[in-house]
């Protein structure tokens, strides 16, 4: 009779036991699966499924590790002194724009790589009836090098909040040579940038489409121009006759004073691959 009592109650601690190791088993299940059922089910019960949301899942973080092309803004390249304006005005007496286009690349979620060129060529002649009056058009050539490092700090959805330190370098060059006259002119000028940049870049996956993208900003810039003329167009041929300069440092927001500015000088389009 004893022994029987023993084997009973032995038998009741392995159901026990067995019930609870089934138990665990089954909550471990129901969490590796991101499932848990809350309180007690009644029959029918629609069993409660907890989501977990999982990161980088934003539009920015597919596009880490993909080039980008696109267009980065307008900027102004020059050459040559302006002697002749305002205290204010351009210090080229010769200007161009040169549209910047390049590449951006995600390094990571958080940093990214900007690297663009700018470039701008004028030529042409203007033509008379009068054989003397015919004469080449002032000829122009200007170089911008960009480069940037895109910070975004913080992206959800087709959103990315970005803070984009920038520079940008532009050599400009021209000559002019009027027929019948020794020597000639030329200008030569030099352009530097520094800045960041803050604002959002908002991609179309709302309409299917991830890889494109608008990015719009506002910022601070410090800007350094300078130009030289070199005229040589007198008698004797050759000897220097006149040499002139201007320079020209400001300091200023990238949001010019008509409101159309931040989107025709701060909007960039990019396309990734």
């Amino acid at each position: 009779m004893r022994n029987l009592i023993v084997a009973a109650g032995l038998l009741a601690s392995l159901t026990v036991a067995a019930g609870a190791f089934a138990q665990t088993t089954t909550a471990s299940s129901a969490s590796a699966s991101g499932q848990a059922n809350v309180g007690v089910s009644l029959p029918g019960a629609t069993t409660t499924t907890t989501t977990v949301a999982v990161a980088g899942t934003s539009d920015h973080d597919q596009m880490v590790g993909r080039l980008a092309v696109g267009y980065f803004g307008i900027a102004n390249v020059g050459a040559g002194a302006n002697i002749a304006g305002g205290p204010n005005d351009s210090p080229y007496s010769v200007t161009g724009l040169a549209p910047v286009v390049g590449v951006r690349y995600w390094i990571s979620p958080l940093l990214g790589l900007d690297l663009g060129l700018g470039l701008s060529v004028i030529g042409g002649s203007l033509k008379e009836p009068d054989p003397a009056a015919r004469v080449d058009r002032t000829s122009f050539t200007g170089f911008l090098i960009h480069g940037g490092v895109p910070l975004a700090l913080a992206s959800t959805g087709s959103f990315a909040f970005e803070v984009i330190p920038e520079l940008n370098v532009g050599i400009g060059h021209a000559a002019t040579d009027i027929p019948g006259t020794p020597g000639d002119t030329s200008y030569n000028g030099f352009h530097f940038d520094v800045g960041a940049r803050v604002g959002a870049e908002i991609s179309f996956g709302f309409m299917k489409l991830p890889q494109l993208s608008l990015v719009g900003s506002v910022g601070l810039r410090f800007d350094s121009d300078s130009g030289k003329t070199n005229d040589t167009e007198a008698p004797p041929m050759g000897t220097p006759v006149g040499k002139s300069s201007s320079s020209r440092s400001e300091f200023h927001t990238t949001v010019g004073p008509n409101p159309w500015a931040i989107f025709t000088n701060q909007i960039a389009a990019l396309y990734y691959f």
